[in-house]
């Protein structure tokens, strides 16, 4: 179970530094593209198509990350005051909806992504296929699933903001 679970930690972190390389490469297109618009003038016409689909996936590919180091936003003034018993039921009834709404957001992706894949969906200018972009969709839900799953055998730590910065570096 273990190896498993270590997997699933080396997909997530390997979907976060595609996610980070997606940030940098955007930085870079629109730092390019605006140079190339007003220094020489003549401008990068796909870029800010290109730009879109890097932040459509800097957001999804993190996102699972971010769940398994524990990381999300949580809204806990209620929940910090509650009974250590009621406290427990809370956090089954958030996992409960997060698991409910990966599987429905999963559903609906995947219809999307299905039908821009039959009708061969590309963007306006640059003509880059959709398809493989929109399908980030579902599988970083999906990942998010698993990391739930992971987390309900070996709870995530709840780590101090000295660790993340540790982390980082």
């Amino acid at each position: 179970m273990t190896t498993i679970f270590k997997m699933i930690d080396r997909i997530v972190q390997a979907m976060f530094f595609l996610g980070v390389i997606s940030g940098i490469s955007m930085t870079f297109i629109v730092f390019a593209s605006t140079l190339m618009r007003y220094v020489f003038n003549s401008p990068v016409h796909f870029s800010n198509e290109l730009a879109g689909l890097l932040f459509f996936s800097i957001t999804f590919l993190t996102i699972p990350h971010v769940l398994n180091i524990n990381r999300h936003i949580n809204i806990d003034m209620l929940v910090r005051n509650l009974p250590r018993r009621a406290n427990g039921v809370t956090k089954l009834f958030a996992e409960s909806v997060m698991v409910i709404f990966c599987i429905v957001f999963i559903y609906e992706s995947w219809s999307f992504v299905d039908f821009s894949r039959a009708i061969d969906a590309q963007s306006d200018i640059s003509g880059i296929l959709l398809w493989p972009w929109m399908l980030l969709m579902p599988i970083c839900f999906f990942m998010c699933i698993l990391v739930k799953i992971k987390h309900a055998f070996v709870p995530p730590s709840n780590q101090h903001d000295d660790d993340v910065v540790t982390e980082a570096i």
